[in-house]
């Protein structure tokens, strides 16, 4: 039988934090907000005196809140609570008491001293002021810091009284946070899609705290530490990042499909004494293919400006028909060997590791750089079926290291952006071929792939793309191999490959 989470709580007897509902409330001083209850515990922001801020939980005499766009706590005595608030009686007394400091205040004024507590027992005033001490005697002025003293040696002459160095732990931390505003009135989201609850409205001349990204959505705050979800479309990023700190991107993921038209070329020519001008010495054979292409992308940030992470992609692509051959030349001319039309696969797999560097520009521009890993599966139907494979084409395997840069601007305008890359595999590359058709004993390969690309915002975490990208190789087989039936003359054999690849698709971030 499940048991509802109050039943449990009462059961087990465990005491919860009360829940605030979201109420605002306004210091009374300039205070600390420190990140666990107790004076003892870090800084993470200062507030001054009227600064508004949101209740998420009262636990005793502490406040759980959060002010601009930070969460911490706060003591009550800090803050003017609205009516009717009783869960805890604040004292208002601002004056502290230290043993030997003074009788005359207390319950009564003259009954003696009030027993304080936490920051206010030592006179730790949230606001770096000792507003409550009592004067000196005539006379007489405070003591020197021991730093002081111990570098001097001696009291100044003037006998004026010397600066407290400013304790290190008790500077306020730089502000680093990504900021950012709009040009029109937006509505902020409670979670990353326009049918969640509104949170607020930010204005043009707020000033927005970039909390995280999430897909073509960013969570941002403001001063009084409302937070909600807003398109990124519609933001305006500070170009130096609010003082250079933070990663203005979250974990960024996605997957995109794209499909298209693939025209595959092949020129082979064999050199060197012997090597004719006719095939199977020389010839170009080429074909279009129906493409289809996955991928997948999971970035994380790295520091201020990096992104690190990984991509792997596939691409497939199917002759339409397939490539039409006539081994003597066809036509009037033409001997008696009829033509055919062989048909055939290409496989492509991508996985690369990458790096991103945030130029801090308003359209997002990113640097990317990929080291990754290519196999590439050229595969003939009935390759050893002569009759149908009259080319006598060899299945093939190439693969080894890439290495690579791209450059994405996802904003260029509001709904537009652009992707610029290349990938080159130059060292480490190996090429082998179906045995008995091999092109040559040395088979070496060197291949480049350029792309480009244009994204089109169509719906919240949803891009409309479409691209074009250009593979290039160049293989050396060396001398031929007497076994092959490719028949090559000649001591050397090269070829070239260009595949024009054109296609649209759709990307989904998340």
């Amino acid at each position: 039988m499940r048991m509802s989470v109050p039943l449990l709580v009462l059961l087990l007897g465990v005491a919860w934090p009360t829940a605030s509902h979201a109420e605002k409330v306004r210091t009374n001083a300039n205070a600390k907000v420190y990140n666990r209850a107790g004076e003892q515990g870090k800084v993470v922001v200062k507030v001054k005196e009227g600064q508004s801020m949101t209740v998420l939980a009262k636990e005793g005499r502490w406040l759980k809140v959060r002010v601009s766009g930070r969460t911490g706590y706060i003591p009550r005595s800090k803050v003017d609570m609205p009516e009717g608030d009783d869960e805890f009686a604040r004292n208002t007394r601002r004056r502290p008491f230290v043993d030997g400091r003074g009788t005359k205040r207390g319950f009564g004024g003259e009954s003696g001293p009030d027993d304080r507590i936490g920051a206010d027992a030592t006179g730790d005033d949230a606001a770096g002021d000792d507003s409550g001490d009592e004067p000196a005697p005539k006379g007489k002025t405070k003591p020197k810091s021991k730093a002081k003293a111990a570098s001097s040696g001696d009291d100044d002459d003037d006998g004026e009284e010397e600066e407290e160095p400013a304790d290190a732990e008790d500077a306020e931390p730089e502000d680093k946070r990504v900021r950012a505003s709009v040009k029109a009135k937006t509505v902020a989201y409670a979670e990353p899609n326009k049918q969640s609850d509104e949170q607020f409205k930010a204005k043009p001349g707020d000033v927005l705290f970039v909390e995280q990204t999430k897909g073509k959505w960013t969570e941002v705050s403001v001063e009084e530490g409302d937070i909600g979800w807003i398109q990124t479309s519609k933001l305006e990023v500070d170009e130096d990042g609010g003082g250079g700190g933070g990663n203005r991107y979250g974990r960024v993921m996605d997957v995109r499909a794209r499909v298209g038209v693939t025209i595959v070329s092949q020129s082979l020519q064999a050199g060197g004494t012997g090597a004719t001008t006719k095939w199977p010495d020389k010839y170009t054979v080429g074909s279009s293919s129906a493409a289809v292409m996955l991928g997948g992308a999971l970035l994380y940030p790295y520091k201020a400006r990096y992104l690190v992470g990984g991509e792997l992609t596939y691409d497939l692509a199917k002759a339409i028909p397939g490539i039409s051959f006539d081994p003597d030349g066809g036509g009037a001319n033409g001997g008696p060997m009829p033509s055919q039309t062989t048909g055939f696969t290409i496989h492509n797999i991508n996985a690369r590791a990458v790096a991103g560097y945030d130029l801090r520009r308003k359209s997002g521009a990113i640097l990317f750089g990929r080291l990754g890993y290519r196999y590439e599966a050229f595969q003939v139907a009935n390759v050893t079926n002569l009759t149908k494979n009259n080319a006598k084409l060899p299945s093939e395997n190439i693969q080894g290291p890439t290495i690579g840069l791209a450059f994405a601007v996802p904003l260029l305008t509001q709904k537009i952006g652009f992707r610029l890359s290349v990938d080159a595999m130059l060292i480490g590359g190996s090429v082998t071929q179906t045995k008995n058709l091999e092109d040559g004993a040395d088979p070496s390969v060197k291949k480049i792939v350029i792309g480009a690309g244009v994204t089109y915002r169509w719906k919240p975490g949803i891009d409309l793309s479409g691209g074009y990208d250009l593979n290039y190789a160049s293989l050396k087989f060396g001398a031929p191999v007497a076994t092959s039936m490719r028949g090559h003359a000649g001591t050397s054999v090269a070829r070239t490959d260009l595949n024009h690849t054109i296609a649209v698709g759709i990307a989904k971030a998340f």
